[in-house]
């Protein structure tokens, strides 16, 4: 699966990140980790593997 996002520089600004990169490391941390389904489970307990790719867009 390819995940992709992309974000402006006031975007990463307001969610408090210095980097495209830095976006991309919080979002691999919440697939993997957080909680997203109603039993509490995480992704990596359902999510396919993926490749995640942030880019700095306009």
């Amino acid at each position: 699966m390819k995940v992709s996002i992309e974000v402006t520089t006031d975007e990463l600004e307001d969610m408090g990140c210095d980097s495209v990169e830095e976006l991309a490391a919080r979002l691999r941390e919440q697939l993997d980790t957080g909680v997203v389904g109603d039993a509490g489970e995480a992704g990596s307990d359902w999510l396919v593997s993926y490749e995640l790719t942030a880019k700095l867009g306009s």
